[in-house]
């Protein structure tokens, strides 16, 4: 006898699977559209964990967006705090331009809208 469990749990699957792809190609879609632009690209390996687990539906994007403003603010509290925070700004900085909590926002809701 068929059990309803074993038809339910492929189609789970299967949805799940699809909104995988779905994600992954709306994140990726984001991703390109920095590049053209020219913009910094986030590297940080924990963000992009955040966006595999976002793309695995483990996470949703709220949970993503706090996590990278938690990140970013953790990069501005070192940057304050660095001997070379107190220096004023050469005209070539090394230091990387981090975006905003609005610049993260507008990436992530590009991501999430696909």
């Amino acid at each position: 006898m068929l059990d309803v469990g074993d038809v339910l749990l492929p189609n789970r699957i299967l949805a799940r699977a699809m909104m995988s792809e779905q994600r992954r190609l709306a994140a990726q879609k984001a991703f390109d559209r920095v590049r053209r632009a020219g913009l910094t690209m986030e590297e940080d390996p924990r963000f992009l964990a955040w966006i595999e687990q976002w793309i695995a539906g483990e996470i949703d994007m709220r949970e993503v967006r706090e996590r990278y403003l938690g990140l970013l603010r953790e990069r501005a509290l070192e940057l304050k705090t660095s001997p070379l925070a107190s220096v004023a700004k050469a005209p070539f900085d090394p230091r990387p331009e981090w975006p905003t909590a609005e610049e993260a926002d507008e990436f992530l809701s590009e991501i999430a809208e696909g």
